[in-house]
């Protein structure tokens, strides 16, 4: 069997890019954060995501309040986001300016005139994926009914995370698949061309191409291509005699 990736170059050379990236979540996850600030009668949701170590991954919110949450999603994150992750239980103010808890999100000036929060768990599949939090100006505290809704939402939101993350990474398949389809396409039309050229077989003449890939440590599909678009290969090495020195030429 013929290694399309001898030399330098792998199966799949494209990078893989972190599931559910931004275009692809805020296009699943938004619609679901403005159907929220409806249902709860909020200024602003926003969902607040972490990575596998908790570190701060990013934030989608919507409302009113939209763009001023997702500035502060570093101090949501610091504040009752990390007490949610770290006790796994919601977390509510009705008076945010004078809670204490959270003195860094309170003094967020976009934030002025907001006094009730409420913080719930986002849950992944692996463990937390972040955080969903409502905020509303009025200083009203929050039923308990009514954070229980918030964390039924919260599943949704998770669901639409997943599928966030589950599209992105069969997109990036594709385009790997893609990638790998493209460079061996180019290989076979090269091999076509010096099996004309040069009067070799199949195998010999993906060798010369191998060869010269590896003289000149490049990838095999660079050459290939090069071969496509009418450049020659350089001659190929006189054989060794039996203790590793070239044979002079006949």
């Amino acid at each position: 069997m013929e290694d399309y990736e001898d030399g330098q170059e792998q199966a799949l050379p494209v990078p893989i890019a972190p599931p559910g990236g931004g275009e692809v979540l805020e296009a699943i996850v938004r619609p679901a954060l403005v159907a929220a600030t409806r249902l709860f009668l909020v200024a602003g949701v926003v969902l607040v995501l972490v990575d596998e170590t908790g570190e701060l991954r990013g934030a989608v919110a919507a409302g009113d309040l939209a763009q001023v949450l997702e500035d502060a999603a570093p101090q949501l994150w610091s504040g009752p986001s990390l007490e949610v992750l770290a006790s796994g239980a919601a977390v509510c103010t009705s008076s945010l300016p004078t809670d204490g808890r959270w003195p860094a999100l309170a003094r967020q000036p976009g934030l002025a005139g907001v006094n009730s929060l409420l913080c719930v768990p986002v849950e992944g599949s692996a463990g937390p994926a972040g955080t969903l939090t409502a905020v509303r100006r009025p200083d009203r505290p929050w039923p308990a009914q009514e954070a229980e809704s918030l964390v039924t939402y919260a599943g949704v939101v998770a669901s639409l995370v997943r599928a966030a993350a589950e599209s992105q990474s069969n997109a990036q398949l594709i385009d790997q698949l893609e990638h790998a389809l493209h460079h061996r396409v180019v290989i076979e039309q090269a091999k076509g061309i010096l099996m004309e050229r040069e009067q070799l077989d199949p195998a010999g003449a993906f060798d010369r191409l191998r060869k010269a890939a590896r003289a000149g440590r490049r990838r095999v599909s660079e050459v290939a291509a090069e071969v496509v678009a009418g450049r020659p290969l350089p001659p190929p090495a006189p054989p060794s005699n039996g203790n590793g020195a070239r044979r002079p030429p006949a």
